[in-house]
């Protein structure tokens, strides 16, 4: 049976309140986006050789999520049955952020490929430390009639990150100074977080709780659940094979980097462009989505962000310019946007049972960080070894595979039973 549609005390139904309870996604969007899209492939290239840099990337990706398959679903647990001072999310975001300063500092810090998968690693330790108690918080706290407009300004938060991070990322050029940025925001968003949700009482105190595997795989016998967490396993692997490896992309298939004649100079400047464009444009997706979300529900609008996408997506691998492949990504954003906006609403929705939101929400997160191992140690893998084969081809490959993945994705949707 799935949860009521009953809150605990300490939601506010405002903007203000709702911008605040989204702070820390937008930190997590915003150290996630920059070190994926730029500067984490950037350091992999430069101790690496040449020709190889898609697979020694693809490998610190991979193997860094192995442990965030499981990590927000331990900590999200431990969060509901540690004693009273834990079962408050705030001490978990405070943590999460602390230890992302950890680990930007050990990558700062490295200068061969194995201390910088350590640091990748510590980074999702931390990310899992905040984001698994963090996760369940739409579910256990928005009322469902509430849920669309929540998990909307969490998506436009997610993209407001983005856009905050490219722009960092162009005035602060210096790598230590990025990280630093990003370790900044990071502290900052916890305490905001914080505060805004410290009318929300501590989680009840536990009842009789099962082993955690039993538990991490119990909403896995739900059918909802199990269609839910598959689709975002798909459209998550898409877009990671897509963010992870597009400035290699551009360093590639390009020679000049121009947008309406204007030269942008270099392939990490197009990236951010791009990056950029995306996240503009998922804003406008976001906002529309908020407007509809609550009024003709979630499904419907997976379904058309699937389309979208997936149309937008495809041609991107045979362009000859950036200016066509600009139209292309505007797009695409939209429809990023609309799922962003939609996809926590309808998980929110469908939880089998919401006093174990946050070990479920945990276990629903390893559909976004499980696809990174495949993404990273085969897509990389198969990167590099199609264009040895014939110059492109890897990256052509790549945008095919992506794109089918996102318009199969809607046939997924129209199996969901519940929800709305």
């Amino acid at each position: 049976m799935h949860m009521s549609d009953t809150a605990p005390q300490g939601y506010r139904h405002t903007l203000g309140w709702n911008l605040g309870f989204s702070s820390y996604w937008f930190a997590t969007s915003y150290k996630w986006f920059i070190l994926l899209f730029i500067l984490l492939p950037s350091m992999v290239d430069d101790m690496v050789e040449g020709g190889t840099k898609n697979t020694a990337w693809g490998l610190v990706l991979g193997t860094g999520a192995v442990w965030a398959l499981i990590g927000p679903a331990i900590f999200g647990r431990l969060s509901e049955t540690l004693g009273r001072r834990w079962r408050s999310t705030a001490p978990w975001l405070l943590l999460g952020s602390a230890m992302t300063c950890i680990a930007l500092f050990t990558i700062h810090s490295a200068d061969v490929l194995w201390v910088l998968a350590v640091g990748y690693f510590l980074l999702q330790f931390g990310d899992d430390l905040g984001t698994g108690p963090y996760a369940g918080m739409v579910a256990s706290n928005v009322p469902e009639e509430h849920r669309g407009y929540a998990s909307s300004i969490l998506g436009a938060c997610k993209l407001a990150g983005q856009i905050g991070s490219a722009v960092a990322a162009v005035l602060l050029k210096r790598p230590e100074l990025i990280l630093l940025g990003i370790a900044l925001v990071n502290v900052i968003a916890a305490f905001s977080t914080s505060l805004t949700i410290r009318s929300i009482p501590p989680r009840p105190e536990p009842g009789e709780r099962k082993g955690f595997w039993q538990e991490y795989i119990e909403p896995f016998g739900d059918h909802d659940f199990r269609i839910v967490w598959l689709n975002r396993v798909i459209v998550s692997f898409a877009f990671a094979c897509v963010s992870a490896y597009t400035l290699n992309f551009l360093k590639d298939m390009f020679t000049e980097y121009r947008i309406f004649g204007l030269n942008l100079g270099s392939a990490d400047n197009a990236a951010i462009a791009l990056a950029l464009t995306i996240s503009f444009a998922g804003i406008l997706g976001s906002i529309f989505s908020a407007r509809v979300s609550d009024k003709i529900g979630r499904k419907p609008l997976l379904v058309r962000s699937g389309i979208i996408v997936a149309c937008a997506l495809i041609p991107i691998g045979f362009l000859p310019n950036l200016t066509a492949i600009f139209f292309c990504v505007l797009l695409f954003g939209i429809g990023n946007g609309i799922y962003a906006a939609a996809d926590w609403a309808l998980v929110s929705d469908i939880l089998p049972q919401g006093e174990k939101a946050a070990t479920e929400m945990g276990a629903w997160q390893s559909s976004e960080t499980a696809v990174q191992i495949p993404a990273g140690i085969l897509m990389g893998l198969l990167i590099d070894t199609l264009n040895r084969l014939h110059f492109g081809a890897g990256y052509q490959a790549m945008i095919a595979i992506a794109g089918t993945l996102f318009f199969g994705s809607i046939f997924l949707v129209k199996h969901i039973r519940g929800g709305h």
